[in-house]
């Protein structure tokens, strides 16, 4: 009965909207936030954090987003150039889910008119029932050098990607992990843990987000 009561529902609710300029498309939003249910105050406080986020999204769209497609449009129609509208969306999924925690991974696309790409990709991580972000150590790595376990194990992936060529990172990445790691942009799934460094800092940008795997240290 304790880990039915623990089990938090998720419900993915869905918005599109289609932003013109003198009658012509320019830009389309898609937006794709959960509602969470369950027992106590943590499923409303991880509801209310994405919520928040999912807002800060649509703001950045709907104003910064919005003005650069129309002035490349304007720019374009100046040009006498063909015009494809810019698309943007929010997206999500739950990774992980037990009677001690619940993980999601979110995805923002920008893509403009000329097709590139800004991608950003979220990990998120809430210890149940507080309904409170859990970092990695020491729940994870309990060890002091837990930091130093994860980096080790991510230049050796890094490695054996760039000799499968599965994904072209910098040459000498190694020196950039500590720079662009951040403990609270990590995912738990099935088969273990996902970090995220952003687009466009250990790898080209047409790389994506990079993703770095890690096994957990044994207490």
């Amino acid at each position: 009965m304790e880990e039915k009561r623990l089990e938090w529902n998720v419900e993915w609710k869905e918005k599109r909207m289609e932003k013109q300029l003198q009658g012509e498309k320019v830009l389309t939003i898609l937006l794709r936030w959960p509602k969470v249910t369950g027992t106590g105050r943590g499923p409303a406080r991880l509801e209310r954090y994405l919520q928040h986020m999912t807002q800060a999204w649509q703001e950045r769209w709907e104003k910064k987003i919005y003005l650069l497609a129309c002035l490349d449009l304007a720019q374009r129609q100046e040009a006498e150039e063909l015009f494809r509208p810019w698309e943007a969306s929010l997206t999500g999924e739950v990774t992980y889910q037990d009677e001690e925690m619940i993980s999601l991974r979110l995805d923002a696309v920008e893509v403009r008119g000329d097709g590139r790409e800004n991608r950003v990709r979220m990990g998120e991580v809430w210890q149940k029932p507080e309904g409170v972000p859990l970092p990695p150590h020491p729940r994870f790595f309990p060890g002091r050098r837990w930091r130093r376990t994860l980096f080790d194990q991510w230049r050796e992936q890094g490695k054996q990607r760039r000799e499968a060529g599965d994904c072209f990172l910098d040459a000498g990445f190694e020196g950039q992990l500590s720079r662009y790691f951040s403990p609270w942009n990590y995912c738990r799934t099935q088969q273990g843990l996902e970090f995220y460094l952003p687009q466009g800092t250990v790898a080209p940008a047409l790389e994506g987000v990079v993703t770095f795997r890690a096994e957990a240290e044994k207490s």
